[in-house]
């Protein structure tokens, strides 16, 4: 996969460099940027040409540019994210004002490029990434707002704003390549995002620093689970969330209560069952071998 992360960031680089409409402070930070996205690859990016293979006979080579312009949205979305958790140390993170003015500038940049390729179905393609771009950004808001504090109702923020994201790169693909698009590959696709979230999520919280959500007073599946049970640790960690300035987290009781308690256990299970669900939609679509591999080790 190495070769195809490489032809990707060969095209972001002609991409961002044949932008004539930004000036040079602009077009040095945003490369500066997409060096930093390089090193953790372009799963987003990969996942639509493997969409577009998949229902294709005839390559065209403007695939790439439509899986650069992908992975530039996804790291607008990464700035702004990183931005508005204030939880990062990547180098967006020093100049925020400037920083947010890149991320604009790639969410533009993204729908144009696509907009310029030589694709029948260019349009269909913009659309759907309007369409899922701005589901995303509404799950974001869910997320900012903190109020998604039982499981229903936080399964369906991450699906807005995780779950939109990876849908949107698989359809793209498909939709360059057929015209249309299928509830199969929308299903699987927005079942790996949410997979994907949930393990961040279980991650976080093995990490005692800025970016745990329990410290943040924020709530995922493990704290949910967490806080609806009805013993020490629990009542401790809902007088920190609800302002108590007195209230002392016990970092070691916490851990254990995590796992021995089963708050971890049950963030798997509700992983699993969308794994499930996304290997029977998957079952369904004529992806080739090493696709379908590079699919299913996403949902693990």
């Amino acid at each position: 996969m190495e070769w195809l992360d490489n032809r990707i960031n060969e095209s972001l680089d002609i991409l961002i460099e044949s932008e004539t409409l930004i000036g040079m402070e602009l077009r040095e930070m945003l490369n500066s940027f997409k060096n930093e996205k390089k090193a953790v690859g372009y799963s987003f990016g990969k996942l639509c040409i493997f969409h577009y293979e998949a229902f294709t006979d005839c390559l065209n080579e403007d695939i790439y540019k439509v899986a650069a312009a992908i992975e530039l949205l996804i790291l607008s979305f990464d700035i702004i994210d990183d931005l508005q958790d204030k939880d990062t140390d990547n180098s967006w993170s020093n100049t925020p004002e400037l920083s947010l003015n890149i991320a604009i500038a790639m969410l533009v940049m993204a729908s144009k490029s696509i907009r310029e390729t030589s694709f029948r179905h260019r349009d269909l393609a913009v659309e759907i990434l309007e369409k899922y771009a701005l589901l995303s950004i509404n799950g974001q808001q869910l997320d900012l707002l903190n109020g998604c504090r039982e499981e229903q109702s936080y399964l369906q923020m991450i699906e807005q704003k995780s779950g939109s994201l990876t849908a949107m790169c698989c359809l793209i693909g498909e939709a360059l390549a057929k015209g249309i698009v299928s509830t199969r590959v929308e299903g699987y696709g927005k079942y790996i995002g949410i997979i994907q979230q949930i393990k961040n999520d279980i991650q976080g919280l093995k990490t005692w620093g800025r970016k745990n959500d329990l410290l943040n007073k924020k709530y995922s599946l493990p704290i949910i689970y967490l806080l609806s049970k009805e013993n020490n640790v629990s009542k401790l960690v809902m007088n920190y969330y609800n302002g108590d300035i007195v209230t002392h987290l016990d970092n070691n009781a916490l851990e254990k209560e995590l796992t021995a308690g089963g708050a971890i256990r049950y963030a798997m299970s509700i992983k699993n069952i969308y794994k499930y669900k996304a290997l029977d939609d998957l079952e369904y679509v004529a992806l080739s071998n090493t696709s379908k591999e590079y699919l299913k080790k996403l949902m693990k």
